[in-house]
């Protein structure tokens, strides 16, 4: 005969004996109320935070993405730099003993990520000892609440081997990656995913401890980006933490609609104990095989300033590659293009390097182009094909201010490699360089931007 007992063991569940608290002739178990009278005698402590803003204690945070985002991989270097009170990504991040659940990667893949994290910081590994706790739970049970036919929503045994082992190592940082492999009730209703949030909360010390999930996103709120509310399932999701996180591919918009930048955007898009207008950018670093990251700051004020001084910077180039004798080529694509000659330069800044720069980069040289800092020259070719040229707008022919220098005779262009030899004793004195004549008649560059 069926029984609430057997229904649970049968689940594999842990079954949970209804007593008091689930009766509605009872009141519940609440603690009293905030004494008033005592907390008037002492001046209140600001909300404690493992990372200021990011990740209050005493509360969940929620990291969201789309699969294969790298989602896990970061959650790990967080939890490393945790271990170890390190910056993650130029955030400050108090130490705490921190607790890794990961229910998708194995342990080599684990071993491989955290050798390239301290390979790349300079650490020891066996530093992360006693301080750092990782779990490969691959092919475990790992569901910590799931719904019982005759008590509904409850934990389970895996529940109360987490609970123990969290008591007996002192974790204080909870990472559980992921909610889909520990959450086995409805996504998509707030009492049963508060229960679940609820329940985490419960193991961990409330004045130093935290909780990060790790969730999935669906399609839908993947393909929207940075215009999503980064998350799935019901507004429990939401409402349930104090912080959240979503990491998502940046993209832009170029003449031909969105395209990605080969970066990933870190976003906080909700922080009750802090402000919110805060992102990390990640780009992938090919010598050390992880993603590294940057805080973005997203005030007006700073955007604006940035971009100045990154136009700033672009004239700058143009500027330093004129005083070199060499010219800059309107080229967008093909071998020498105006990125790539600027980017061999040392004024052109940092942010605007790199292929994950370029449509940023462009962006720029089209908007110093509309308010007439730079202008397009060209340069004719002793085959008679000309070459468009980028030039600023005090260029003057004889050498200064953004053309090459009118009296010297040039085999090839200086600085240039790239370039054959064309023919020698080319003069420059009508305006021309490189064995080519300077012309200004639109109809002899009009085709030249693809780099001819």
């Amino acid at each position: 005969m069926s029984s609430p007992l057997a229904d649970a063991m049968q689940a594999g569940m842990e079954y949970i004996e209804p007593d008091a608290r689930d009766s509605s002739d009872e009141a519940p178990s609440w603690p009293p109320a905030l004494d008033l009278s005592e907390l008037a005698t002492r001046e209140p402590a600001p909300p404690s935070m493992i990372i200021p803003d990011w990740l209050p204690c005493g509360y969940a945070t929620l990291l969201a993405g789309h699969g294969g985002v790298s989602k896990s991989s970061n959650a790990l270097h967080l939890a490393a730099c945790s271990a170890l009170g390190e910056p993650f990504f130029g955030l400050e991040v108090q130490q705490r003993r921190v607790l890794y659940l990961s229910c998708e990667d194995r342990e080599n893949v684990l071993h491989w990520r955290l050798r390239r994290i301290c390979t790349y910081h300079g650490w020891d590994m066996a530093g992360l000892s006693g301080q750092l706790d990782i779990l490969d739970l691959v092919g475990h049970d790992t569901l910590l609440m799931a719904p019982n036919p005759s008590v509904g929503l409850c934990t389970t045994h895996a529940y109360s081997v987490l609970r123990e082992r969290i008591r007996t190592t002192g974790a204080e940082l909870l990472i559980v990656d992921g909610v889909a492999d520990t959450f086995g009730g409805n996504e998509n209703s707030r009492s049963e995913v508060k229960k679940f949030v609820n329940a985490l909360l419960a193991l961990i010390p409330e004045d130093t401890g935290a909780v990060l999930l790790i969730a999935h996103v669906n399609k839908l709120t993947a393909q929207a980006g940075g215009n999503s509310e980064g998350y799935s399932g019901s507004t429990g999701w939401h409402n349930s933490v104090r912080a959240r996180w979503y990491l998502y591919p940046e993209t832009e918009q170029t003449d031909e609609g969105t395209a990605s930048t080969g970066r990933l955007r870190l976003d906080l898009q909700k922080s009750n104990l802090g402000r919110s207008d805060q992102s990390i950018i990640l780009g992938w670093d090919d010598t050390a095989q992880l993603f590294t990251g940057h805080i973005e700051s997203t005030s007006e004020f700073s955007r604006r300033q940035q971009e100045q001084e990154e136009q700033q910077g672009i004239l700058s180039a143009i500027r330093e590659v004129a005083s070199a004798g060499d010219y800059v080529p309107a080229a967008v694509q093909g071998p020498r293009t105006a990125h790539h000659v600027l980017s061999a330069t040392e004024s052109l800044p940092e942010t605007l390097r790199g292929k994950a720069a370029r449509r940023r980069f462009w962006r720029h040289v089209e908007s110093l182009r509309r308010i007439g800092e730079i202008r397009e020259g060209s340069i004719r070719r002793a085959n008679r094909h000309t070459v468009a040229t980028l030039e600023l707008k005090s260029a003057k022919h004889n050498g200064s201010g953004g053309a090459p220098d009118a009296s010297i005779e040039y085999d090839a262009a200086p600085n240039n490699p790239t370039q054959g030899a064309t023919a020698p004793n080319a003069s420059y004195s009508a305006g021309g360089y490189r064995g080519c004549a300077r012309t200004h008649d639109p109809e002899d560059y009009r085709s030249t931007r693809d780099g001819e």
